[in-house]
């Protein structure tokens, strides 16, 4: 029997890699695969402007309408009262539409996801990953992280029930 090249060899191994790494992008992170199930924070309470003034166009920016989803770990937290402090596994899921007509209709949200990974108060940055989209994987993001840093008191998250009040 003839012995097969390096380099075929080679091929079919990226070839694996490559079908292993594209199956891996398009799947959904179990962790909010159900998010819908979970609270709304912002039942009968609309999000939208800048209450910062920091927003820019992040997030569909000033004229977006914003929903945001707890899971049942970091509901205590954010239902109660400062200092905010959420535990690892927290999860919050922010729904964005581009106007009011938009989230009215409910019609194909952008998302973005905060996953609190770890609880380590002098290494804020390591405690946060975030993901772009229900299909993406939740990453260490600086650029979420420097925005997100203005609520460090707040660990980075800005709608709290204290926020509410400011409303």
């Amino acid at each position: 029997m003839k012995q097969p090249h390096v380099k075929q060899v080679g091929s079919i191994l990226l070839m694996c890699f490559i079908v292993v790494a594209c199956a891996k992008i398009g799947e959904i992170d179990e962790r909010w695969a159900d998010y819908k199930g979970w609270t709304m924070t912002t039942e009968g309470r609309v999000i939208t402007g800048d209450h910062t003034g920091t927003l820019g166009d992040v997030h569909e920016g000033r004229k977006g309408y914003r929903e945001v989803y707890v899971n049942d770990i970091g509901l205590a937290t954010i239902k109660g009262t400062a200092p905010y402090r959420y535990p690892a596994g927290t999860i919050l899921v922010k729904e964005q539409y581009k106007d009011k007509a938009a989230w009215e209709k409910k019609s194909s949200p952008n998302l973005t996801i905060m996953v609190k990974v770890s609880d380590i108060e002098e290494e804020e940055e390591e405690n946060w990953r975030f993901s772009t989209g229900y299909n993406s994987q939740a990453v260490k993001n600086t650029f979420c992280f420097d925005c997100h840093a203005a609520a460090l008191e707040e660990d980075l998250v800005f709608t709290n029930e204290d926020f509410f009040k400011s409303l």
